[in-house]
């Protein structure tokens, strides 16, 4: 799809500076020169297309009292479709890629209530299809720093901002508020005044969303507020894990281009790296340039590179949105 002139400039506002206001659409107007009919007509025309999957927050997952892990399997080709099919039975894996790797091929996050419940869904898999011990590893988070998936349409490569996520979030029942509330801003309508039904409906004055937006992203309980991009529909088809081991995981999130930084414990014999980020971009030559450059600059010269050679979970989008 061709994104150019005005409408990037749109997509690039809607992004990285959505407005939590009265009239948030006619803001973006100003911003972009053109007028706030204009303005809804194109977002609503890219939301139909698919390229805007939906403009709100998501909560956080550790906000929920939930836990998550990144899990690696090696599968024979023959099995992999079978094996990712039955993978995404379970309802709460929101990622599901085939990645080049010497050892795994299929890696995909999941979460769940506590580890047992977790490993529990794990080994439901790797019995399920006579896995060996050395064919999977479970890589739990110890800290994540950064998730902020936006993508700069200008450069071709994702950009993400510099906000580093709390260790330890508040619980979404420390905020008062409903989970009627957090249901009401996944995703607002495209309107002239997308908030004002919230605001009468949980009855929080619109002079005051603005901050309390502020303060549960502050406290990690809802991600930032945003136009969230459909990657293949703005062009970024290559995206790529990156793993290797530093003291420094955490100065890792100061690198633009990564859209998800965590620490990962180790397993002996599975899995030695300790750090990892994603990063998006138009093709894998951008991808390539970009790590090799900011990863010099943080002194890693011994680090893999794990290209997606397909997404195994089609409706992703949705799933992460739910």
């Amino acid at each position: 799809m061709l994104i150019d002139g005005k409408l990037r400039d749109l997509l690039m506002e809607a992004q990285y500076n959505f407005p939590i206001s009265d009239r948030p659409f006619l803001e973006l107007a100003n911003r972009v020169g053109a007028t706030e009919d204009w303005v809804i007509d194109s977002m609503r025309r890219m939301r139909e297309l698919g390229l805007i999957r939906r403009i709100g927050a998501l909560v956080n997952y550790r906000a929920r009292g939930m836990i998550s892990a990144l899990v690696a399997l090696r599968v024979s080709d023959g099995l992999i479709d079978q094996v990712a099919s039955e993978i995404n039975k379970d309802s709460q894996v929101t990622h599901n890629f085939l990645r080049v790797h010497d050892r795994y091929n299929i890696w995909y996050v999941t979460k769940a209530g506590n580890r047992e419940e977790l490993e529990g869904k794990v080994m439901r898999i790797v019995n399920g299809f006579g896995l060996r011990l050395e064919d999977y590893v479970i890589l739990y988070a110890e800290r994540t720093y950064k998730i902020d998936v936006k993508f700069d349409l200008y450069g071709g490569v994702s950009r993400a901002k510099i906000r580093r996520l709390p260790s330890e979030p508040h619980r979404i029942e420390e905020s008062g508020l409903p989970m009627g509330f957090y249901e009401s801003i996944k995703s607002i309508k495209i309107v002239s005044e997308p908030f004002s039904e919230l605001s009468t409906k949980f009855g929080i004055p619109m002079s005051r969303l603005p901050d309390l937006i502020s303060e549960l992203r502050d406290k990690g309980i809802i991600r930032d507020f945003y136009a969230m991009l459909d990657p293949d529909l703005a062009g970024f088809r290559a995206n790529a894990m990156v793993v290797f081991n530093t003291d420094d995981c955490e100065s890792v999130a100061n690198i633009d281009e990564a859209t998800h930084v965590v620490k990962r414990v180790t397993v002996p014999g599975k899995w030695e790296y300790n750090c990892y980020f994603m990063i998006h971009a138009f093709n894998y030559e951008i991808i390539r340039n970009v790590v090799n450059e900011r990863l010099g600059k943080l002194g890693i010269a011994n680090y893999e590179l794990l290209p997606s050679i397909r997404n195994l979970l089609p409706n992703m989008a949705r799933r992460i949105e739910q």
